[in-house]
């Protein structure tokens, strides 16, 4: 596959909408962290570093941009899914398609092959 077809079909995303409509889940089809189940509460996110380190450097990246979007307050992460709830005064349709941007970057980064 050539670099432009990766740029025109970017990794795809699935969203799952859970009954909470706070709550959605982001499905991925490669681990973008490592094999462990990681939480985030913006409250306590400053308190998070070892949790963040244990992720990964794209993992971490990851939690670090979707913490930064206005309206996000919980984050739970596994190796294919991260799930995500926003505060009631946030609306889906302002930080969804930013959280699908973030999430396929970091699958764009997991393609990235090192060579010696």
């Amino acid at each position: 596959m050539t670099s432009e077809n990766r740029r025109a079909n970017p990794p795809r995303v699935l969203v799952y909408r859970h009954p909470n409509l706070e709550i959605r889940s982001f499905l991925t089809p490669k681990a973008i962290s490592s094999y462990r189940v990681e939480y985030f509460k913006r409250d306590f996110f400053e308190q998070s570093e070892a949790s963040l380190e244990s992720l990964g450097r794209i993992g971490e990246r990851a939690v670090r941009d979707l913490m930064a979007l206005p309206g996000i307050e919980e984050i739970h992460i596994k190796p294919r899914e991260v799930w995500i709830k926003k505060t009631q005064s946030a609306a889906w349709d302002d930080i969804e398609a930013k959280i699908i941007e973030i999430l396929q970057r970091a699958l764009r980064k997991k393609e990235i092959v090192r060579v010696k």
